[in-house]
């Protein structure tokens, strides 16, 4: 081939560059002013995506106006999800990494108002002690095809949290006996220790019953992690999310009845339900890691044997709605990141469970973050009433009702419950925000 030709080659070969390359840029383009084709929620990060910014004055004269509308078009991108899920399949094919720290919101779900499920809405085996390196600090460590919660001591939110509880507790001395379940996250339970010290996650256990000794004498505490230890072979904690599974929960609920001095459930007697192909927390919060999205988990459920009806309230707006529910709920129509929905009604203001087979008055409240959900269909058949709220939305539900009293011991009194359980994962203990929302139930 002469020279001639071959720079003539090149420069077809150059154009044809410019022009995929430019083409490319216009049809994004055009993609992204496509307006009715915007969505206006992530069904993946279970949140609702930036409105377009109000126009004024004010907001062009010191631009902030254009720096909102560019973050709404970013956000708002109708490829936004395709195009992350491609970049993570891209990086995992160029560049493979097995282990990986992710800095994240110590719990998302919990400090972080989500919308509650709506009904009108459609929305493996075990591991043992896991033995791998890690790289850099983080609050989600991923190895091989699983995410695991980091936790970091925090004085101030430990103690904070255990003056609360002591609090509940001594307000309720001769009416109500008090418990705390203080549950794990994985990482403590699923991980060896060397690798839990690897990763600068402190040690969960000592935490938690240090947490216990600053509580006042009037709090019955519930010890979990050497339970869930002990069963770390088995499918005990999600994958792909911070919660633990049913079978976890279960554990939980044991050790919780060893100090109540009642006899549980046998996990064999229960009627259960399963839905495949659950997306959770730590896929969303690791942007769709290719890792986890490759192995999606099992959301296990089993149904209490008295009944599986409960009563719940689902906020629309300033105003409640009252529902007949399902204590273990069919959420195989429900997007794959809401699985975990079918557990209790999900997180709502307050709800309840009558237990008609019984007719003794015992009863029980249950206060209490998402890793409750999947705890509180093993409580149903032990007492005639379970009651449960959320801190996050109770206070507005009291509001609604007209009530001006938001304080446990009032509604304790008006129901005439006899136990009180505070149930919350360790890392929600050392969130000072979530915290301060629910020591305004106490004063």
């Amino acid at each position: 081939m002469d020279k001639k030709t071959y720079k003539k080659n090149m420069m077809r070969l150059f154009l044809a560059k410019k022009v995929i390359f430019f083409g490319f840029i216009v049809i994004m383009a055009f993609i992204g002013i496509i307006w009715f084709a915007r969505p206006k929620t992530s069904e993946v990060e279970k949140r609702e995506l930036t409105k377009f910014p109000k126009l004024t004055i004010s907001g062009i004269w010191n631009g902030s106006f254009f720096t909102d509308v560019d973050t709404w078009y970013a956000d708002t991108y109708p490829l936004r999800e395709k195009l992350i899920a491609d970049y993570q399949a891209f990086q995992s094919r160029f560049g493979i990494r097995t282990e990986q720290l992710i800095e994240a919101s110590p719990e998302p779900a919990e400090v972080e108002e989500t919308k509650p499920v709506d009904p009108d809405e459609n929305l493996v085996e075990g591991l043992g002690d896991v033995n791998v390196s890690a790289e850099n600090v983080g609050s989600i460590y991923i190895a091989g095809n699983s995410g695991y919660g980091v936790y970091a001591y925090s004085e101030s939110g430990s103690r904070k949290y255990a003056e609360i509880v002591s609090r509940v507790a001594d307000n309720l001395k001769g009416k109500a006996d008090v418990y705390c379940l203080i549950g794990p996250i994985s990482a403590g339970v699923m991980l060896s220790d060397d690798v839990r010290k690897s990763i600068h996650c402190d040690d969960e256990d000592v935490a938690t019953e240090k947490m216990y000794d600053m509580m006042s004498e009037n709090v019955k505490t519930v010890s979990t992690h050497h339970a869930l230890k002990k069963h770390n072979s088995e499918y005990i904690f999600f994958r792909t999310d911070h919660h633990w599974t049913a079978r976890g929960a279960y554990y939980a609920y044991k050790e919780f009845c060893k100090v109540k001095g009642i006899e549980p459930e046998r996990l064999e007697d229960f009627k259960t339900m399963k839905f495949e192909g659950f997306l959770g927390s730590f896929y969303t919060q690791s942007n769709r890691s290719r890792q986890l999205g490759d192995n999606p988990d099992t959301v296990e459920a089993f149904i209490p044997n008295d009944t599986n009806k409960m009563t719940t309230y689902f906020k629309k707006g300033s105003t409640f709605t009252e529902n007949e529910w399902k204590i273990v709920n069919d959420v195989s129509h429900y997007a794959k990141t809401e699985l975990y929905s079918c557990f209790a009604g999900a997180d709502q203001a307050f709800s309840f469970i009558h237990n008609e087979k019984k007719t003794d008055g015992s009863s029980i409240l249950v206060i209490k973050d998402s890793f409750g959900n999947a705890f509180i269909p093993f409580l149903t058949d032990h007492y005639e009433y379970v009651y449960w709220i959320d801190y996050r939305y109770y206070k507005a539900f009291i509001s609604w009702q007209g009530r001006s009293d938001p304080s446990i011991s009032a509604l304790v009194a008006e129901k005439n419950i006899k136990d009180v359980l505070l149930l919350n994962n360790i890392n929600f203990t050392g969130n000072i925000k979530a915290l301060a929302t629910l020591d305004t139930m106490y004063r």
